[in-house]
């Protein structure tokens, strides 16, 4: 009977305990910082991809130099300004990469006249693939292909008008100025070989070719 009598008090005085750490005020727990799973923010680098169309104005040095006792115009080297349009397109072969063609057309104003020969060019043109490394929205790139020229020799004897075909090489800056608009500069080496032009029985012979310094801008589209 005293064991049964312990356990039962024992057994009391544990539901009281209870009872009154129920009524204790509790502890208040720290708030738990909350948990984002949203995914960070990444870094997305310029794309140079697609097409686009544009205009480039510049300054073209002609340099002629006479072959077999050619003289005036056909020897003397000259210089004017070019205005044109060009357009092309550009793909991405990786983050800074850059691969792509481009044609383009210009007006020349250049004419040269001396000793009784002169010698002038209305167009210039060329067609080109464009290779570039990409610093995000600044693009380095060289350049080359092919290149057309309009040029028309005479003298007091007669007038030889042609169309010439030789290679054009070069290097420009281009940049992203807004998402859609790219702003550049680039430098053209234009190299036609020896020209001959035929005045009434009369052939003189020049060898040809022009540096391009211009500037331009390019809408993507």
């Amino acid at each position: 009977m005293l064991r049964i009598a312990s356990c039962s008090a024992i057994a009391l005085g544990l539901m009281a305990g209870t009872a009154l750490a129920a009524d204790l005020p509790q502890p208040i727990q720290p708030a738990q910082p909350e948990i984002s799973y949203e995914t960070p923010a990444t870094f997305s680098a310029y794309d140079w991809s697609g097409a686009y169309i544009g205009a480039n104005a510049g300054w073209g040095f002609l340099g002629a130099d006479g072959k077999s006792g050619a003289k005036g115009a056909l020897d003397e080297n000259q210089n004017g300004a070019t205005v044109g349009v060009h357009g092309g397109y550009n793909f991405m072969l990786d983050q800074n990469i850059v691969l792509g063609a481009e044609a383009d057309i210009q007006y020349n104003d250049l004419s040269e006249k001396k000793d009784g020969v002169e010698l002038e060019s209305d167009w210039n043109a060329t067609a080109r693939a464009r290779a570039g490394y990409a610093f995000d929205r600044t693009l380095v790139y060289g350049t080359g292909g092919a290149a057309f020229k309009n040029l028309t020799a005479k003298n007091g004897k007669g007038k030889d008008e042609k169309n010439v075909v030789g290679y054009v090489v070069g290097a420009g800056v281009e940049h992203a100025v807004t998402d859609m608009l790219t702003a550049r500069v680039e430098y053209l080496y234009q190299d036609f070989g020896d020209q001959r032009f035929d005045f009434g029985g009369e052939s003189q012979k020049t060898k040809l070719d022009e540096n391009l310094v211009r500037a331009g801008v390019s809408m993507k589209f």
